[in-house]
């Protein structure tokens, strides 16, 4: 059985891209997009295992993506980014069940210390 993919979602493709190849060398299999769509086509078909998702997304907002995300499966832990210092964004983040909200530049290796223990607790 495949193990559940980690899926990095992102308006910008690139910073998806850098931030999913990044996971996968550190053993986590993570692939990227930049629409909410392809999250939660990947949610509906069982094999997502945490989102990190971004406030921005090229076809809906990173909060709706995580309410979508969050009827489809209530356990499936979602990480989000943001650029945006707004105190409201990570309020409203956390209403829709956001287990960590990182500002950007993201720190790569806290994130992948989150990443370890929701995958983690969600495995074992």
């Amino acid at each position: 059985m495949e193990p559940p993919v980690i899926i990095v979602a992102d308006a910008d493709g690139e910073a998806a891209r850098l931030l999913a190849d990044y996971l996968s060398r550190q053993g986590f299999p993570a692939s990227h997009t930049s629409r909410g769509e392809d999250a939660i086509r990947l949610a509906r078909s069982g094999k997502l295992g945490l989102a990190i998702v971004d406030v921005s997304l090229v076809d809906m907002s990173g909060h709706a993506l995580a309410s979508w995300l969050k009827q489809i499966d209530r356990e499936i832990p979602i990480l989000m980014t943001s650029g945006d210092y707004r105190p409201e964004l990570e309020m409203r983040a956390r209403q829709v069940g956001v287990l960590y909200y990182a500002h950007k530049p993201t720190d790569y290796g806290r994130l992948q210390t989150v990443v370890a223990k929701a995958v983690g607790a969600e495995c074992g």
